[in-house]
């Protein structure tokens, strides 16, 4: 979440957030707007699992590499500009996978692990593409299907055409992905969406209470909002 000339831009994590625990929503708009400054503590666990994620996600582009497919990886290739021009340059000209390109629209940007073609016609010819996402968990939670319905979203914006599929790679030799129909969850999507952009109206948020919640296991903020439960329970 970032506020470009006090307009809040929203990435596919902000949507997952809110669903998640809307204080969260709250405590990073005031980051943005410069109001605190970001928690220097992290989970232990939660780098465990991004390092495992990582290799996950460089284990499935080596596995599409080897299956000859033509792989672009942007990963740290460049500015946030280039990044976004460079996935639109990859997209027109077709190439099979973009590896952590960049998807913006209005005030929304997306970074998807992955884009891969498909023989759908769109803007830019016979092609198009659909999002990919590598997850380490064996069950698909609905944080991941927000964040593709977010990118799917800002892929049928750019290219035309709204992607049919979005998918989830999860461990696996085969690597074969799980899809889900972007239509069958769209409503669900706006609706969380609207929520979040509701609460984030013109670059205010409304002061929220950090009820505790699954997230707090892996979340930054948890000894701040945990110190203020406990601060509440003492009293005054």
């Amino acid at each position: 979440m970032k506020l470009i000339s006090q307009q809040v831009r929203l990435a596919a994590t902000d949507v997952s957030n809110h669903l998640t625990c809307h204080h969260l929503t709250y405590l990073e708009l005031s980051v943005s707007r410069g109001e605190r400054p970001k928690p220097e503590w992290a989970a232990p666990d939660l780098v465990v699992i991004q390092e495992l994620g990582l290799r996950h996600e460089a284990k499935y582009l080596a596995h599409l590499k080897e299956s000859g497919l033509q792989v672009l990886n942007l990963t740290d290739t460049g500015s946030e500009q280039y990044i976004l021009e460079e996935t639109q340059r990859a997209m027109e000209q077709g190439v099979d996978v973009i590896a952590q390109g960049a998807l913006g629209s209005g005030r929304r940007l997306g970074r998807p692990d992955a884009l891969r073609k498909v023989e759908k016609a769109s803007r830019f010819g016979n092609w198009s593409y659909e999002a990919y996402d590598c997850k380490l968990a064996r069950e698909t939670k609905a944080a991941t299907i927000l964040q593709l319905s977010f990118y799917s979203e800002l892929l049928g914006e750019i290219q035309g055409v709204d992607p049919e599929s979005m998918w989830v790679v999860a461990p696996g030799h085969a690597f074969a992905g799980e899809a889900y129909r972007v239509t069958e969850y769209a409503a669900y999507y706006r609706y969380v969406k609207a929520e979040l952009e509701k609460a984030c109206a013109d670059g205010q948020a409304e002061e929220t209470y950090p009820e505790p919640c699954t997230h707090c296991d892996v979340c930054r903020w948890f000894r701040e909002c945990d110190a203020r439960r406990r601060r509440d329970d003492r009293g005054p």
